[in-house]
Parts: C-alpha cells; structure tokens; sequence
C-alpha cells in the first residue's frame, strides 16, 4: 500500500469520557489522526455499548453497532472517576492530553473536582468540551434530552412525515450528530488558536442549540432577520415534502427529485425528453407546483417510470437537477458511488470478527482521514497507557481492578 501522509490531528491526545450524545465528536478527530483513548466506566462501560441494534441480532458489550461506529479508531480504558484513585489517574492523564470531552450532566464534574478550573491547574492548555443537553446554564441546564426530542424542539420534525399524519422523527441520532460535528468544530478552532496564545479553553455545548443550528437553520435567519418593521410573520412550517421533494418511482426503484428553481425545473423537463404536458408555462412557477403537486405527481409518474435509477441520476448531473436515488442498504454498500470513495473498511474485530465499517464522510487532498482500527473492546487499552505509559506495575494494576478502579 502506498504510505499515507498523516493526519491533520496526529499531533494530538484527546480524552474521551463522552457517551452517544459526543462519541461521534472524537470519532471525528480520530479520522483525522488524534491518538483518542476512550475512557469507559469498569461495570458495563459506556453507556452506548448497551443501545441497539446489535451486531449477529446478539446483545452484547462489544456488538453494539452505535458503538462500533461511532468509537472506531479509538483506544480503551476503563477508570472509575468517584473514588479518589481514580480522579488522580484522570488527572495525571489530563497532563499529557490536549483535549478532553466529557457528556455527564451539568455540575458532576465539578462535584468531582474535575471542572475545567480545576483541570487546567493541571494543564493551563487543555480544550475541554462539555456536551449536554440544554448546555451548563440557564434555566434549563438541568432538564433531560433525547436526539428525538431535540430534533422536535430544533423545528425539524414540524417537517417531517405526511402532511395528513403526525411529525415524524428522523432516524439515528441527528442531534446529537449535530452536537459532535459542532463540538468537534470548536475544539480544532480551540487547539488553532492555542498555537497563538498557549491556552487552552472550555467549550460548553448544548445539543439544543446544535440541533437547531445542524438540522434545520434556514429557519433562524427567516425568523430572526427577514423580517420587517409591521410585516407579517412568516406563514408556519408545514409538511409539504410531498410538494418541495418528491419521490417518484422509477423501473427499477425509486428516485428523489429536487426541482425548485427555474434553471433546475428546465433541466428536470429536458432529464424527461421534453414531454409537452411539463413545457406549459404554468409549470414552471414552483408556488403553483406546490398548489398543484398530486396532479404534478400522476403527470409524472408516466415519464419516470421509464428510466432506471442510474439513468435519471446521471441525466440529472449532466442536465444541472439534484436526482438521488434512493437506495437500499445493500444498494448502497454495493453503489458504484461508495465503491470509487473506498467509504466501506474493512474492520476485524476480536468479538464481532471482520465486517465493513462506514470511513469518514470526506476526504483531505493535503492529509489523511481514514478509519485505522476498530473500536476497542471494553479495557482493551489498559496494559498499554497505565503501565507502559504511566508506570504502574502488573501489581498496581491488580490492585485497582480489585478496587474496581479500573
């Protein structure tokens, strides 16, 4: 294999006590090169081994497909953070990490002594990010969350589903994916602007305000500014996906046309062959497509039909209209689209065995970001930071997992 350059990151430690609501985050500075050493409570580890679905359908601490996903390419450790042992082993960690990202509720780390104010005595350069629900303050800091709720609070459900039917959620875990992106977004400006001024700071992230921003934010700027002094407010959100983003069959599936400007609706015409009924002028006025869309569908669908999924793809990049075919899972894998990316890795796990686990959803033309190992299994690590890194003897080692510290 041709040698690949290093990572953005690889300069960088980053301490992970996140569960599903940040585990994405690290796994993001992971793909671009950070050492990640995940740090798993002893009982059960983290909390996002135990989410379904399971890998061979087989409940499992190590079958977690959330958990193979989103902490691949990391390290594991296992630490309890209560006893007092166990903060001074987090904290002689902390010595020699630039990042930490934690997700426990507002105020228990610091009933730990282990806030940033106190971590940066520690080390004055850390990024410490906090990731919870509705963020350290306010007066909702200690409400609980969920990424359903989120995405119903972010606006983001009032869109989804049949206009006729109840919002529906979206699947995943969109917020808190949302969360991660802008988490992992703040800790690299961080770390950039610590190459400055030789500091490190805290980033306090609320998955509420994320949300709203990743998953639905044409909104904010509709509400916020375009408004004029004595105009009306904006007509309300409604589920009109029918009506903006319609899925049509095709010979063989389905595909999802996105064809709202005039330039994209001429284009969609010309993808059809120019069908007479779809030049009339009416048409091309998307407010009237909208008003119009179940007679827009029926028109449709006798031209769709026609073409494959892959030809009225490849028609709509050429002619300029957004056409995505809706795939399958295995259609996916098996795409000529992940296959050129290479986006599919092969992973060999202890537990699971070998499987394809989903890369980074981009690449870097100037360094690497690629998935190297799978995620670990729960202490797998151990050996190799406590003893080999930190210098605690196979004695030690013993004693603390007796203590059930480790």
């Amino acid at each position: 294999m041709a040698e690949q350059p290093e990572g953005a990151l690889s300069v960088y430690r980053v301490l992970d006590l996140a569960d599903i609501k940040g585990a994405y985050c690290t796994r993001l500075l992971a793909d671009q090169g950070a050492e990640v050493i995940k740090v798993e409570r002893p009982e059960g580890g983290s909390p996002t081994r135990s989410i379904p679905p399971f890998a061979g359908d087989e409940p499992h601490v190590e079958r977690s497909l959330q958990f193979l996903y989103r902490d691949a390419n990391k390290f594991g450790i296992t630490l309890d953070l209560e006893p007092p042992d166990g903060r001074h082993l987090l904290k002689k960690l902390v010595e020699t990490a630039d990042v930490l990202v934690e997700t426990y509720p507002p105020g228990y780390m610091e009933s730990l002594g282990l806030h940033y104010e106190a971590l940066k005595e520690v080390n004055p350069g850390l990024v410490m990010a906090s990731i919870t629900d509705f963020g350290q303050t306010g007066p909702y800091r200690d409400w609980k969350g969920s990424s359903m709720v989120h995405c119903a609070l972010s606006t983001t459900m009032i869109s989804s589903g049949y206009s006729d039917g109840a919002p529906i959620n979206l699947p995943g875990m969109p917020s808190y994916d949302a969360a991660s992106l802008i988490a992992a977004t703040s800790i690299m400006a961080a770390l950039y602007q610590r190459a400055t001024t030789g500091s490190g700071q805290y980033c306090d992230i609320s998955v509420h305000e994320c949300s709203r921003l990743g998953l639905y934010p044409w909104m904010v700027p509709i509400y916020s500014y375009g408004l004029n002094p004595g105009s009306p407010p904006p007509p309300p959100e409604g589920r009109l996906g029918a009506a903006i983003y319609p899925v049509y069959p095709c010979k063989d599936g389905f595909v999802r046309i996105v064809a709202i400007t005039p330039p994209q609706w001429k284009a969609l015409v010309r993808v059809l062959g120019e069908p007479e009924v779809l030049r009339l002028p009416a048409w091309q006025e998307f407010m009237y497509r909208i008003a119009n869309a179940a007679d827009l569908y029926a028109l449709m669908l006798e031209f769709t039909t026609k073409y494959t999924m892959a030809e009225l793809f490849e028609a709509g990049d050429r002619e300029g209209v957004p056409i995505a075919p809706i795939y399958s899972l295995d259609d996916f894998a098996n795409s000529s689209n992940a296959k050129a990316r290479g986006f599919f890795v092969e992973m060999d796990h202890p537990v699971v065995g070998k499987f394809a686990c989903p890369g980074p959803p981009y690449k870097w033309t100037g360094t690497s970001c690629s998935v190297r190992r799978p995620a670990p299994c729960l202490g797998e690590h151990n050996e190799r930071v406590y003893c080999q890194e930190m210098g605690l003897t196979k004695d030690d080692m013993a004693a603390l997992r007796l203590a059930g510290i480790i």
